[in-house]
């Protein structure tokens, strides 16, 4: 035992060298994997792409919108995130929020907590709905849209409207080509259903 313990402290800076090393590898891997989908993302939607080492940043245009998504890999002082921002217009200045229905927020909906039931058992059940017009955010959630984001509800989207910003944010950075299509999507999918209200 004493063997081993001396090994490892007269080495110290050599096993400190090497992790150093793996973590930069995985990082770089973890990297080009995420470029490599924001290539081929603006590739599909005519693009382009800025951003240094893990904060990549995909604009495109959107008919007469400019989406823009970014990642962060996160710090110590902030989340990791992979989110769809753009500029929408909001005249009637519509505030909506719609997150996952977590222990917290179920016990919030019995004590009364402002939640807009939209009249989809299942999409109730799953997802904390705040605004500040019931009719325009039920307008808004039709069926597919449901369908969008009960499918991306394992990545914890919060769909975010506030003055002329609207935005998805995942608290993560997703990792495969399939989770942007179905994040990018969603949001433009909710962005054509503004625009129409």
């Amino acid at each position: 035992m004493y063997d081993i313990f001396f090994w490892i402290m007269s080495n110290i800076w050599i096993i400190i060298i090497v992790i150093i090393v793996i973590v930069i590898i995985y990082s770089m891997r973890r990297h080009s994997n995420i470029k490599r989908i924001f290539e081929s993302q603006a590739l599909k939607r005519n693009g382009t792409i800025k951003g240094r080492f893990m904060n990549s940043t995909l604009t495109f245009s959107h008919q007469d919108h400019t989406v823009t998504v970014s990642t962060y890999p996160g710090s110590k002082h902030q989340s990791a995130y992979t989110r769809v921002v753009t500029d929408v217009n909001n005249p009637k200045e519509h505030k909506m929020k719609i997150y996952g229905e977590s222990w917290a927020s179920g016990i919030g909906k019995k004590l009364g907590m402002q939640d807009i039931q939209i009249g989809t058992s299942d999409f109730d059940d799953r997802f904390m709905i705040k605004g500040n017009d019931e009719y325009f955010v039920v307008q808004l959630l039709t069926y597919n849209v449901q369908d969008k984001l009960l499918a991306l509800r394992k990545n914890r989207p919060v769909v975010s409207l506030e003055h002329n910003q609207f935005m998805i944010n995942v608290p993560k950075v997703l990792k495969a080509e399939e989770e942007y299509n179905l994040l990018i999507d969603t949001a433009l999918l909710l962005i054509d259903r503004m625009k129409g209200m």
